[in-house]
């Protein structure tokens, strides 16, 4: 019988926002190092307004955070799952859907969108910009390491 060397999935929660109607940047949080992570972004409340949500990381040691191409589907009024997925290897790494269907990569605040991306798995943020609010939201990571579980908090 073959014997399996991956581990089984981590699962955390990285963000929580209860309420917000200002753009804001969420406090470092870790990621473990991974082949893949399926990121849950549960929004509970959105309003006649936007919100764009993008992730960030720091190549300094955590001196300065910069946008990287991990972003959700632009929230307007709907509520519930969005889901991010990411993964390194052959095809297409990223894969956004939206509760009411297949979503697009939207830059935030219009920028353009570079589809790689070299991450710190130690120094991670979410930038939340929101047009009018109040607006509110549960990060949730799945991440699928193989073999180390190193940066896991």
């Amino acid at each position: 019988m073959a014997l399996s060397l991956g581990l089984p999935p981590i699962k955390k929660t990285l963000v929580t926002v209860t309420s917000t109607s200002t753009t804001s940047t969420s406090a470092n949080f870790t990621i473990p190092v991974a082949d893949a992570y399926t990121f849950i972004m549960n929004v509970t409340t959105a309003t006649a307004g936007t919100m764009d949500v993008v992730f960030q990381t720091s190549v300094d040691g955590g001196t300065t955070y910069v946008n990287i191409p991990w972003r959700f589907a632009q929230v307007a009024t709907t509520t519930g799952a969005l889901v991010l997925n990411v993964r390194s290897g052959i095809g297409n790494g990223y894969d956004v859907t939206t509760p009411t269907g297949n979503g697009t990569l939207i830059a935030d605040t219009g920028g353009a969108l570079s589809l790689s991306a070299v991450v710190d798995p130690l120094f991670m943020k979410v930038k939340y910009t929101i047009g009018t609010g109040p607006d509110a939201f549960t990060l949730y990571m799945i991440a699928s390491p193989r073999g180390s579980q190193q940066g896991v908090d």
